[in-house]
Order: structure tokens, then sequence, then C-alpha cells
């Protein structure tokens, strides 16, 4: 097997892994438009490799490579997608009321495992950009859902105050 198709088989296998990173990237937009944006970046980017105008040295640059892609079709993809829907976990709400690249980098951080640097060169910003986006997410998310579950405790009271037993 030549390197490149070692390459592409190990794209292949890592596809659950870019849809997760696709549908956590988007936010509540739905799985088929997720799928479709991991399907259409990893066809441009095999288009890419047999071009050769990407020549990763192993499957690691290669997947980087990929992520890069996800990344920057989604920017464009997931603009005109409207939020989540009332139906999702408020986590999935707290991430739609980021900012594109502070939601990206977080996810690449947390969820994807990668160090700065390489979540850096994934988002195409610089590594210290990195630490303030990362810092500004992760407070913004904290206080989201701070505020949030706060409400939803004060709804959940309210709905039940009406199952009071009284003797």
């Amino acid at each position: 097997m030549s390197n490149y198709a070692d390459i592409l088989a190990e794209l292949s296998q890592a596809t659950p892994v870019f849809r997760r990173y696709a549908r956590a990237l988007g936010a509540g937009v739905g799985l088929v438009v997720a799928d479709g944006l991991v399907h259409s970046a990893l066809q441009g980017l095999g288009a890419r490799l047999r071009a050769r105008e990407v020549t990763p040295n192993d499957a690691e640059a290669a997947r980087i490579e990929a992520y890069k892609a996800i990344t920057l079709l989604a920017a464009h993809k997931y603009q005109a997608a409207s939020g989540p829907g009332p139906r999702h976990p408020p986590i999935v709400h707290g991430l739609a009321a980021l900012d594109f690249t502070d939601r990206a980098i977080l996810l690449l951080v947390s969820l994807e495992g990668f160090r700065y640097a390489t979540a850096a060169d994934i988002a195409g910003i610089s590594r210290e950009a990195v630490f303030m986006r990362l810092q500004r997410a992760r407070a913004a998310l904290a206080n989201w859902t701070a505020n949030s579950s706060g409400v939803a405790q004060v709804s959940a009271i309210r709905s039940t105050a009406h199952l009071r037993v009284v003797k």
C-alpha cells in the first residue's frame, strides 16, 4: 500500500470523529447538514491530495488538514443555519451562543484533544489568540450554563408547585 492509500484509509476510519466535531461545531444544525459538511470537506481534501496540492507526511498531518477543511467549510455553511431547537440540551444552546471561532477553538481543545499550537494551526490564528478565545469561550459557556440552570430550576419549581400534598 502506498502512503497515499494509507492516508485515505486513516481518514475514512476517522470519519465518525469528524462527524462528531462537525455536529458539535454546528450547535444544533442537524445531523444531515453536519454529515454533508464532513462528506464535502473530505471529498475536497481527497481531491487536493490526488492533485498533490496538499502533501501531508503522515496520517496525523492529513487528519489536521481534514479538521482545517471541516472548520473552514463550516464557517461558511453554518452562518445561514438557524440556531438549535427547543428540544436540544442547554449545552447546545450555550455553544450556539458562542462566536464561531471561539466555539471551534473550545471544541478542538476540549472535545478533540488538540494542543494549543495545533488548534491555532487548524483555526488559522496565533497561539496567543487561542488562549484568549479559549478563556473567553469557557467563561461565556460557564456563565451561560449557570444562568440557564438557574432559570430551569425556577421554572421546575413553578411547574411542580401545583403537585403539593395538603393534609
